[in-house]
């Protein structure tokens, strides 16, 4: 009985070492940008806020300007995420360049979203959009009525991040 429960523990161990998942391939974001990629010029000033120290460190590294994305490498699409509230809601323009899919035109919007679990989202004409941070880039989901688009962004250079808690300067004499 002893021989035949060190085999079957033996097959057990085999087995499981074939069926082992595979370490998925690390694939660099960078390369699905669209740098340039226009949307529209924004003529109200934006802002982007310090965030009071009770929203969480997660939630504070959406904030910023993203571009250089195109849902599906054809939409242009950029977002300017200008408030995270402790509450998790979370304030953003929403900018986007003509259509393919839609025939619109460019578009900018004031929308209000929400922060959960490392995953910011909020609804366009009902349907869910998402975003989450990987390795330093915005990447997002979006649906629609006939499909679904996705989305990589990187953070806008000359933007700095926001210091949190924010830190005034020291008056020297």
């Amino acid at each position: 009985m002893k021989v035949l429960n060190i085999l079957a523990l033996g097959a057990a161990v085999a087995l499981a070492a074939c069926v082992q998942p595979k370490p998925k391939e690390k694939v660099d974001l960078s390369t699905k940008l669209k740098p340039g990629c226009y949307t529209v010029d924004l003529f109200d000033p934006y802002r982007i806020e310090y965030p009071d120290a009770a929203v969480p460190a997660d939630a504070r590294q959406f904030l910023g300007v993203w571009k250089n994305g195109a849902w599906n490498g054809n939409w242009c699409h950029n977002l300017y995420v200008t408030k995270v509230h402790a509450d998790g809601r979370v304030d953003v323009l929403d900018t986007h360049g003509p259509s393919p899919y839609t025939g619109v035109d460019a578009t900018a919007f004031k929308r209000t979203g929400s922060i959960k679990n490392g995953v910011m989202s909020f609804r366009i004409d009902g349907l869910p959009v998402s975003y989450r941070l990987v390795d330093g880039f915005l990447v997002g989901q979006r649906k629609l009525k006939t499909g679904e688009l996705e989305i990589t962004m990187s953070r806008e250079d000359g933007i700095a991040q926001v210091p949190i808690p924010p830190v005034k300067p020291v008056r020297r004499s």
